[in-house]
C-alpha cells in the first residue's frame, strides 16, 4: 500500500457592492432662475472569488482561511 493525501478544494465568493455618491450641478443662466441637476452615481457590483487548491498532507486550508480572515469585500 501506497497512501496517497485526499485533494481538496475550498472556495469563498462574495458579492461586493460600491454605491458612489450623486454628482449635483448648480445651473446658473443670467436670464433664468438658478437650478440644480442631480446624476446619480454609478454602482458597482462584482464578484471576488477565491480558490484554494491542494492537498490534504499539505494544508488544512479551512482553519488557513479562518486565520486570514473572510474572502472577499466586507463593510462597503
Amino acid at each position: 500500500g501506497l497512501m496517497c493525501p485526499q485533494p481538496f478544494a475550498v472556495t469563498s465568493n462574495e458579492t461586493c457592492v460600491v454605491k458612489y455618491p450623486d454628482t449635483v450641478v448648480n445651473v446658473a443662466e443670467p436670464d433664468m432662475l438658478p437650478f440644480s441637476l442631480i446624476y446619480p452615481g454609478p454602482t458597482l457590483t462584482t464578484f471576488p472569488q477565491q480558490t484554494l487548491v491542494g492537498s490534504s498532507a499539505l494544508l488544512d486550508t479551512r482553519s488557513f482561511l479562518d486565520s486570514q480572515g473572510s474572502c472577499g469585500c466586507r463593510g462597503l
